[in-house]
């Protein structure tokens, strides 16, 4: 099956679609991981730590209490702290890959539902399906898993997917692909201790169990736009 295609769409591809991934990958990086220096939260934590002790200690009423024990339960609540912060921190990278995934299927579908679908079909929800753009525009001779892109988008869906449900089918065919992404960074000096993680992942919206790194999204935005690219390519030729 043959199809003429918009040249609109074939410009709005670069002028439109790779910008939008591009903002999302700048916020991220330019506006809001500065927020979140390893050195600050290290500094805020002995702050916590310092404060949680003079307070333990003003507490103990007559200041005889065993000052160790105090040093203990103030040096705990410092490090809770720059756990859970660190978690917030990573849970961010994790959502941003997610949102990065999400942006790119938006954006698929808005170019299915307006130059693909004809109009009396643009507003049907079973059609608004990424695996239904592909087949349909299989049908029209482009075959988009045969994309260099393909590949590292299809892992980004899995990462998607783990963030959104925790452990899952996706965590572990993300695991098979990516067993990196499981090792948490802060932990690199004692791999020698511990083994190959399985895919166990509770929480990744606050940092637990999976660990995308800016550079990884920064992967997953040149590949989408390098869909996008590889798309325009193929439609102007067609």
């Amino acid at each position: 099956m043959t199809k003429v295609w918009d040249p609109f769409w074939i410009s709005a591809f670069q002028t439109e679609f790779v910008p939008e991934l591009n903002a999302i990958v700048d916020a991220l990086e330019k506006r809001l991981l500065p927020n979140f220096k390893e050195d600050e939260i290290e500094e805020e934590s002995e702050r916590i730590t310092e404060e949680a002790f003079e307070r333990f200690m003003s507490m103990s009423g007559t200041g005889e209490g065993d000052p160790s024990y105090f040093a203990e339960k103030a040096e705990k609540a410092g490090i809770s702290h720059y756990i859970l912060i660190n978690g917030i921190r990573q849970g961010m990278l994790n959502l941003f890959a997610t949102m990065l995934f999400h942006a790119f299927e938006q954006q698929a579908i808005y170019f299915y539902r307006r130059n693909v679908l004809p109009q009396s079909e643009e507003n049907e929800p079973k059609r608004l399906e990424l695996l239904v753009f592909q087949c349909q525009l299989k049908e029209y001779g482009i075959d988009i898993k045969k994309f260099s892109s393909w590949p590292k988008i299809d892992e980004l869906r899995l990462v998607a997917n783990t963030v959104k449900h925790a452990e899952g089918r996706s965590s572990q065919q993300l695991h098979e692909k990516r067993p990196d992404m499981f090792r948490n960074p802060h932990l690199l000096d004692f791999s020698q201790f511990i083994s190959d993680p399985a895919p166990h992942v509770f929480q990744p919206l606050v940092g637990d169990g999976l660990h995308v790194s800016i550079q990884d999204i920064k992967d997953y935005r040149d590949h989408l736009v390098r869909f996008w690219l590889e798309l325009a390519d193929v439609m102007q030729y067609a």
